[in-house]
């Protein structure tokens, strides 16, 4: 198995525990869970481009970058909603504030549909 398609593999099971999270109730722990699951499939996503990038002889080394070049080889739909979803990433680390946790939980909840999109678009 290639890096890449360990990776691919990885980034389903960790879409898949995301989605179980984002259809639980809504309670505090929850929305916790949830952050968390979104925090480590949002991570593991970028490397997932990363390595595609890598495979087609190109380079990226940040998170922007690499969604923007996933963004130009029609990886990602959206690269601006992406780069949201990588500011409520960068939020995480404050998420002891109750209205942040609450910001970057209704964003986690949006974005299993896109990782099915790059899933689909990474064949």
């Amino acid at each position: 198995m290639t890096k890449s398609e360990s990776l691919i593999k990885d980034l389903k099971k960790a879409n898949q525990r995301l989605k179980e999270a984002t259809e639980a109730k809504p309670t505090r722990m929850n929305r916790d869970a949830t952050i968390q699951r979104f925090e480590f499939t949002f991570e593991l996503a970028w490397k997932t481009i990363q390595e595609y990038v890598r495979d087609q002889g190109l380079d990226c080394k940040s998170p922007k970058n690499c969604i923007r070049e996933g963004g130009r080889l029609e990886l990602i739909e959206n690269v601006e909603k992406w780069f949201k979803f990588l500011d409520n990433r960068n939020l995480i680390a404050h998420t002891y504030n109750e209205k942040l946790a609450n910001k970057v939980y209704r964003k986690a909840l949006k974005f299993p549909q896109e990782i099915d999109g790059l899933l689909e678009s990474l064949g």
